[in-house]
């Protein structure tokens, strides 16, 4: 069994990944550049998941008169969601640094880089230390992707990195990009009340996702007064006395006081030395890696977004509890990507999991309206859907979609299903709390039994 492991990266990942192997009798040596928590703890996730939910309840303040309340004078507050992102970021990493300190893991701060297959050399700042381990585990996520002509300054064209430093809302902003992040910055600037241009190339909104789901964001996102640019990239921002203008591949122009990138990300591997462990990137620019996240060295594993798209915390910490097992010899299952959950915190929110349709058309579907609960009505929520995939020989469930107040939630069992192998009948069985939106899941698992009546063609 494996005693000693080293693993580079400190966000959610390599935290897990810690927690699991030092919780298993292993010596653990966390790497990271800065505290515990990672790019993700203090720069990226927890800030933008602080401003989501102050959006989230400025917008509640809007849509009060639906549910029944009358509220004057609410208005967002830059300083006061620093202060709390502030607050959020330092408990929450000094929390999971406090269990990991009690668990015995090692803490080193500083640049790793494989001097071996099993050494490593970190390099702070002020001296050099040498880490041997029976096995390595890989957790240094990923970096933003800035073409050139586009990069961000920090003041007029902003980057995620930025926004636990968003000390003003300007009245308007470009938003680039049509990924998770972009969709979440275009709708929270949106219900922050800033006008908001949202320019998309050609795969639009969410494209990973079931195209359904990206025509009903840009419907929503239209009604809402987000000027959409969607066919052409971006190739180009300027800086000019009035804000910024974002120029498209077709010359077109579309101009702000602020601009927002969110075009993409890459793993972070390359002050690895990769080349000293035996490694290299695959195509897809991270690390390849078998079902239990073993790179073709054995004893060196790969997790998170340094294996590549799609780079989701909850993937990267499925992905990292499996290695850190497989790393000690533990029984484990190998990693299960259909049980994933990708998630969108816009509102309305957005979740997937497993798979809505194949080439060879196995699958059926059924779909509801986020109103066939009572918790829909309550939630004054007219729009959104719930679709349940299941296969139409053996019956099991192998995907959903939900669009609605707390998608992810809704999905849930849904994914609890898949890793099972449960039926849709057997997903019927269960009942959930009544009113809660967790229902809608095995509502329509219930509308597709074999004891509803179908209409005749």
């Amino acid at each position: 069994m494996t005693q000693r492991i080293a693993i580079i990266g400190n966000g959610p990942a390599g935290i897990e990944a810690a927690t699991v192997a030092a919780r298993a009798g292993a010596q653990v040596t966390l790497i990271g550049e800065g505290p515990v928590g990672g790019r993700a703890g203090w720069h990226s996730l927890t800030p933008s998941k602080v401003w989501l939910t102050a959006a989230d309840t400025y917008g509640l303040f809007q849509e009060a008169a639906q549910l029944g309340t009358v509220v004057t004078g609410a208005r967002p507050d830059p300083q006061a969601v620093l202060a709390r992102i502030r607050a959020v970021t330092a408990a929450w990493n000094e929390q999971q640094a406090a269990s990991l300190r009690r668990l015995g893991v090692e803490l080193l701060n500083g640049v790793a880089a494989f001097s071996g297959p099993h050494s490593l050399t970190v390099q702070a700042q002020d001296f050099t230390h040498t880490v041997h381990a029976d096995a390595v585990i890989v957790a240094t996520g990923s970096v933003p992707r800035f073409p050139p002509g586009m990069q961000p300054d920090g003041e007029r064209i902003l980057a995620p990195r930025f926004a636990s430093h968003l000390a003003q809302l300007p009245p308007d902003v470009v938003v680039v990009g049509g990924g998770a992040t972009g969709t979440e910055f275009a709708y929270l600037f949106n219900r922050l009340g800033l006008r908001v241009t949202w320019v998309l190339d050609q795969a639009g909104i969410l494209p990973r996702f079931a195209p359904d789901v990206g025509r009903f964001l840009a419907d929503v996102m239209a009604r809402r007064g987000v000027d959409l640019a969607i066919g052409q990239p971006a190739t180009a921002i300027e800086r000019n006395e009035a804000g910024i203008t974002v120029i498209t591949r077709d010359g077109g122009r579309h101009t702000g006081s602020m601009a927002f990138l969110a075009i993409g990300r890459t793993p972070d591997l390359a002050r690895l030395a990769l080349d000293a462990a035996g490694l290299s990137p695959g195509p897809g620019g991270g690390l390849e890696t078998d079902a239990y996240g073993q790179t073709r060295v054995p004893g060196i594993y790969a997790v998170g977004d340094a294996t590549g798209a799609p780079m989701l915390a909850n993937r990267a910490t499925a992905q990292a509890r499996i290695a850190a097992r497989h790393a000690l010899g533990l029984p484990t299952p190998p990693f299960r990507p259909e049980t994933v959950v990708h998630a969108v915190y816009c509102e309305p929110q957005v979740a997937q999991v497993g798979t809505l349709q194949t080439a060879s058309n196995q699958l059926l579907t059924v779909r509801l309206p986020f109103t066939a609960g009572l918790k829909g009505h309550l939630l004054a929520e007219g729009d959104g859907f719930v679709e349940l995939a299941y296969d139409k020989h053996d019956r099991r469930v192998v995907g959903g979609v939900a669009v609605g107040p707390h998608a992810a939630d809704v999905l849930a069992p849904v994914a609890l299903a898949i890793a099972w192998g449960a039926t849709v009948e057997q997903l019927a069985e269960v009942a959930g709390a009544h009113p809660t939106v967790s229902e809608l899941a095995f509502l329509a698992a219930q509308e597709a039994g074999p004891w509803v009546r179908r209409s005749q063609p």
